[in-house]
């Protein structure tokens, strides 16, 4: 009998004594955290990579992430179309029940909203519940021994900071971006980026302003969330093309953005240069 159409026959194996094992997926998502570095992000990528060389040419491999980066679980979801049958692998640890309950929802809104409501999703056990992890860790204890002594590793002058981590740096606001997963499926890494290129794009508003990530601040409702400080004001339902400008005229023009207020001050003081 032939191998089945999506994922390897190696993974799903079909003989005449199993014949109701289903089918290989269609598409597979890699979901891991985004973590707040690039190199996170790229070992995620790296792995999807690797699994895509094992895994029939018919089944789509994408990588998604459930906070701090892009694409989103509905963003990934939605490159998997016109795949029929998506399997989500949760690669993080700890489990979350919490976590892993949201994300079941967030997959059930996203398959809400399509014409056609035959797609199926389905999630893999968590990481660390793998009956195999520990036959996979052995190896990765026997190479440890192989490798230098922390010692060794971390050189002569471990003790001293680049001077840079000593040096408080002169801005008067800090915008804390929240990239929880929540404000993430809702958008919250392109408002980031949007805020970054602005920053970037002003020596006035770059010299004032310093632009931080955070995770959740718990008003998901009223998502993407940024809060700008000292002042405590808190913003939301920002998008990529609106919120360089709101935190641009909170920040140089002292003005807050009645439209996408949702605590703290209305009005703003002056501030000296």
């Amino acid at each position: 009998m032939p191998p089945p159409a999506g994922c390897a026959s190696a993974s799903f194996p079909m003989n005449s004594s199993e014949t109701s094992i289903p089918p290989g997926p269609d598409a597979v998502i890699v979901l891991g955290r985004g973590g707040t570095g690039a190199a996170s992000r790229q070992s995620l990528i790296e792995l999807a990579d690797a699994l895509r060389q094992t895994l029939e040419p018919a089944c789509k491999v994408v990588t998604s992430f459930v906070d701090k980066a892009a694409p989103s679980l509905p963003e990934a979801l939605q490159q998997c179309l016109p795949a029929r049958s998506i399997v989500v692998l949760p690669l993080f640890s700890p489990d979350e029940p919490a976590l892993l309950r949201w994300l079941h929802k967030l997959a059930m809104r996203w398959r809400s909203q399509l014409p056609d409501q035959g797609v199926q999703v389905r999630f893999a056990d968590h990481l660390l519940g793998a009956a195999a992890m520990p036959a996979l860790l052995l190896p990765q204890i026997r190479q440890a021994l192989q490798n230098p002594d922390v010692a060794e590793a971390a050189g002569d002058q471990w003790q001293h900071d680049p001077q840079a981590w000593s040096q408080v740096p002169d801005h008067q606001h800090h915008a804390l971006v929240c990239t929880g997963p929540r404000c993430t499926a809702l958008g919250a890494v392109a408002v980031w980026q949007s805020l970054g290129e602005a920053v970037q794009a002003s020596s006035e508003l770059r010299a004032r302003l310093r632009l931080l990530q955070t995770s959740c601040q718990y008003p998901c409702n009223h998502g993407p969330l940024a809060i700008v400080y000292p002042d405590g004001v808190w913003y939301g339902r920002l998008t990529a093309g609106n919120a360089a400008e709101v935190v641009e005229a909170h920040v140089l023009s002292r003005q807050v953005c009645a439209e996408h207020h949702v605590h703290g001050p209305v009005e703003l003081g002056t501030q000296a240069s």
